[in-house]
């Protein structure tokens, strides 16, 4: 009995592709930061060397991103960084307007791929809402 109990116990997952969401994005000065929470569901250490991704917002692409991660995010844990790219008209004028309550949100979408150590390519894709944080003028969620 004690046999059949150890095979029906959990698997320990490895190999899986991040969750990647965005938690806070941001425009000033013709520039957009973007808070990127990445989170691992693996049972094992994800070490990610690199991350090459894109954000698009009502079929139009506002920006796109590849560079270094470098970071290790434990087993079940989660990791947020920043990056920073420059602004495009397209994303101003989406963002100005979503700022400016001419629109309630904006539908988005991000894909992309990290690089990890030990387990190659992994692609992540999402799909939400960017909304105005209140009281925070040139911040979204």
């Amino acid at each position: 009995m004690i046999i059949l109990s150890a095979a029906c116990g959990a698997k320990l997952i490895r190999g899986a592709s991040p969750m990647v969401r965005i938690t806070e994005l941001s425009h000033q000065d013709n520039r957009i930061t973007l808070q990127i929470s990445m989170r691992n569901v693996n049972g094992v250490p994800l070490d990610i060397q690199t991350i090459d991704f894109s954000l698009s917002a009502s079929d139009d692409e506002l920006f796109a991103y590849q560079g270094p991660v470098d970071t290790n995010i434990v087993a079940n844990g989660t990791e947020t960084w920043s990056v920073e790219v420059a602004e495009s008209e397209n994303s101003r004028t989406l963002l100005d307007k979503l700022q400016n309550g001419e629109v309630k949100s904006i539908p988005y979408s991000l894909k992309g791929s990290v690089s990890a150590r030990d387990d190659g390519t992994l692609s992540f894709e999402y799909e939400g809402h960017i909304y105005p944080l209140p009281g925070r003028p040139g911040h979204f969620h």
